[in-house]
C-alpha cells in the first residue's frame, strides 16, 4: 500500500481552499467588491458598467448602495459566454 506524505505544497492548497470557502459570501447579494472579486474584475470596471447602463443587473438599496445578486452575476457570465 502506498504511504500518503504531507507536503507543504499539499498544507498551502489546503489553506487555499479552505480560505476560498470561507470567503464566499452567506448572502447572495453582493457588494461592488465582493461582486468584482466574483466576476474576477475590478470594482472599477463595475462602475464604468453601470455608468455606461451595460455589465449585470443590480439594485440600489437605500439610495445609496449598490447591490448584485449572485444569480444576476452568473446570468451575466452566462450571456457573454
Amino acid at each position: 500500500m502506498e504511504e500518503f506524505r504531507v507536503t507543504e505544497l499539499t498544507l498551502d492548497a489546503i489553506r487555499a481552499v479552505i480560505r476560498e470557502e470561507m470567503a464566499k459570501p452567506v448572502s447572495p447579494w453582493l457588494g461592488t467588491t465582493e461582486a468584482a472579486v466574483y466576476l474576477g474584475s475590478t470594482p472599477g470596471t463595475l462602475k464604468n458598467w453601470r455608468a455606461a447602463g451595460s455589465g449585470p443587473t443590480y439594485h440600489i438599496v437605500q439610495d445609496r448602495l449598490v447591490r448584485y445578486h449572485k444569480d444576476e452575476l452568473d446570468r451575466f457570465v452566462r450571456s457573454r459566454g
